[in-house]
């Protein structure tokens, strides 16, 4: 199976604007880069995580300032 195929079983939808792969109900989202840099193993056991519910969780190579977390938090509602 494909990354982007789990992703999209794991009901993540692509954000053209932002590169994105986004859960709104998990508060989770998924860098392009970052799905493509790990291994399938890694990106199953990120997608399982329990992230605790108190906001976003997002997975980068490199992690965003607090400014663009912030930012995308807005975006994505």
């Amino acid at each position: 199976m494909k990354k982007k195929d789990i992703l999209w079983a794991a009901d993540y939808q692509y954000n053209f604007d932002r590169d994105l792969f986004v859960n709104r109900k998990a508060k989770k989202a998924f860098s392009l880069e970052f799905v493509d840099d790990k291994p399938e193993e890694e990106l199953r056991r990120r997608i399982g995580e329990s992230t605790g519910g108190a906001g976003w969780t997002f997975y980068f190579n490199t992690s965003p300032s607090e400014s663009a977390k912030r930012e995308l938090e807005r975006l994505l509602g």
